[in-house]
């Protein structure tokens, strides 16, 4: 609970009980994430003070966030998150399931001249390694 309480605080975020409780859900999981799958976790919780809590972990760049195309805000965190690099992202187009792929960095994409990028999202989309199996 103090590793989760000093990364709140390294952040600028006050430590309150709910938001110590969200982050150890986070990291617990350690997978990509909806709205709904933490209300599923923690059902005790208001939806709207979850969305309050990762919209500021998001503000705070202790997440990141993924449009897959699904129209729903997926939520990550990973390392990638707190060095602040872009990657790529993995949809399972069988299962759902999004996945960082850490080693893979986006800034090797070639831009037009004169733009300059801040952060890039890329999501490939096609079959994860369980999922491809089961194909076989």
């Amino acid at each position: 609970m103090e590793q989760i309480e000093n990364m709140l605080a390294g952040a600028g975020i006050k430590p309150t009980a709910i938001r110590i409780m969200v982050m150890r859900e986070i990291i617990a999981y350690n997978h990509p994430f909806t709205l709904a799958d933490m209300e599923g976790w923690l059902a005790t919780v208001d939806k709207s003070t979850l969305f309050r809590t990762l919209t500021l972990f998001l503000e705070r760049k202790l997440l990141h966030d993924v449009d897959n195309g699904s129209g729903s805000r997926i939520y990550c965190k990973c390392e990638c998150a707190s060095m602040h690099t872009s990657h790529i992202h993995f949809t399972c187009t069988l299962c759902g399931q999004t996945f960082c792929i850490k080693d893979i960095d986006t800034s090797i994409v070639p831009h037009p001249e004169g733009f300059v990028v801040k952060e890039s999202s890329l999501v490939m989309k096609g079959l994860c390694p369980e999922c491809a199996k089961r194909e076989l």
